[in-house]
């Protein structure tokens, strides 16, 4: 925590040092970012190097050790496709939108972008959490700790993304009001945002389905996942739904809606019958 608020603060205050006092303008931005991040990566280092650290960085641990990398890239890869495909479905959301709705919309969707990920980094926080939880208590053959920890994992986060979702349900205006607060833009994007967070709960499911694939070293599930929400389901219901219906525009956000329950249903579900019952069975 120390690490991330030594970066945040150093670039707090340096950028309007390098922006306006320097008149740098978005370059002096940049730079006062690449410093920051310097900042925090000298201190990491000189912990990592001190006696303080319960593991210390040492010559003979750098030498490249293939089969460990093979297994940290597998694990890591979902989180990868994750962030890949999210672009990828961004750019697909943004010229479907801009064809039946024009600008606007494309705006609306950049602010809907930004609530989201707001609120995802709760959720973030508790997967981080609970992966080396549930990962050691594996290893140690607890299986019924591993158990306990799924099911924590999967209540917290279903109670705090069931809560966002009724804030954000009843109170639409405030959170767009966050990052616009032009008259259109919270005219039309109130019951986008009603269609775009319906299933937002839902998430939760899928959430603890991937941290527990990826804690348990099944990182095909976990990137299988990844790929299924995003460009199986996301991409093609936002090309084809406009067309239907006469949902027009609208069809775009009823695509994140509609892959938020069929992605975290069939992630947990499938999280239930390939890990809870072997987990069930070797607990015997």
């Amino acid at each position: 925590m120390l690490t991330i608020l030594i970066g945040a603060i150093i670039n707090i205050i340096l950028d309007p040092i390098f922006i306006f006092g320097l008149d740098l303008g978005i370059k002096g931005a940049a730079i006062a970012t690449v410093i920051a991040q310097f900042i925090s990566a000298s201190w990491v280092l000189h912990f990592l190097f001190s006696d303080k650290a319960i593991y210390r960085i040492k010559k003979s641990c750098m030498k490249l050790d293939f089969k460990l990398i093979k297994e940290i890239v597998s694990l890591g890869f979902s989180g990868f496709v994750f962030a890949t495909t999210g672009s990828l479905v961004q750019i697909v959301c943004n010229n479907v939108l801009l064809f039946w709705g024009g600008n606007i919309y494309v705006g609306i969707m950049t602010v809907l972008n930004s609530i989201r990920d707001v609120l995802q980094m709760t959720i973030e926080g508790i997967r981080s959490g609970a992966q080396p939880v549930i990962s050691y208590n594996y290893g140690a053959g607890q299986y019924l700790r591993v158990r306990q920890g799924i099911k924590f994992l999967t209540k917290i986060a279903l109670l705090y993304t069931s809560i966002a979702w009724c804030i954000l349900d009843f109170f639409p205006e405030f959170f767009i009001h966050l990052f616009n607060s032009e008259e259109e833009m919270l005219l039309l994007g109130v019951p986008a945002l009603h269609i775009y967070f319906l299933g937002f709960f839902m998430m939760a499911f899928q959430s603890a389905g991937q941290t527990t694939f990826i804690s348990l070293g099944m990182g095909k599930y976990a990137t299988f996942f990844s790929l299924f929400r995003k460009v199986i389901l996301v991409i093609p219901l936002t090309i084809f739904l406009p067309n239907l219906w006469d949902l027009g525009v609208y069809g775009v956000f009823y695509a994140e809606m509609i892959s938020n329950f069929v992605g975290g249903i069939a992630c947990f579900s499938t999280m239930m019958m390939v890990v809870w019952r072997r987990l069930g069975k070797l607990n015997k």
